[in-house]
């Protein structure tokens, strides 16, 4: 098997999963694999790739499609969520988004002590903005693991 950059992209994104994870036995208990299976998929040094089965619960795990963007890329493709955004592709913006998220969820809370309680909405209101700032967080998250695997692969070739 020649070692082609899409063999790199796919074990670098598979070290990514495995760093979100955090242990080659935690993902490799979520996988459904010994952590040594788990180790041959995220080594370029072996020619074993992740399952496709694997990859998905995986993914699942993590909320991010690491394996499926390297899939859709190697196709000239690339992945749209269902509300239709995407990624941001620098930290920088990723960060501001985040600061702008953060800077919302304590603007609400403000509000909502000013009388001294937190009414029913209030407490919807700030659940709400929370939930954005998750979604935002894990956006990040997701920039930090592509751009993670994109300086990898730099390093590689």
């Amino acid at each position: 098997m020649a070692k082609d950059e899409w063999f790199f992209r796919i074990k670098t994104a598979t070290r990514a999963l495995v760093k979100m994870i955090g242990t080659h036995e935690a993902a490799g208990l979520i996988a459904g694999v010994a952590k040594s299976q788990m180790h041959r998929w995220a080594d370029p040094s072996h020619a074993d790739l992740i399952t496709l089965s694997a990859a998905m619960k995986l993914e699942a795990e993590c909320g991010l499609p690491c394996i499926t963007e390297v899939m859709a890329a190697q196709c000239g493709n690339h992945l749209v969520r269902s509300d239709g955004s995407t990624p941001p592709k620098c930290m920088v913006t990723a960060f501001g988004k985040l600061s702008d998220e953060f800077a919302d969820v304590a603007s609400r809370v403000g509000e909502a002590i000013e009388d001294g309680s937190i009414s029913p909405n209030d407490h919807a209101a700030i659940c709400d903005e929370l939930s954005q700032l998750i979604q935002r967080a894990n956006q990040m998250q997701g920039t930090s693991a592509r751009l993670r695997s994109v300086d990898e692969l730099r390093r590689a070739s």
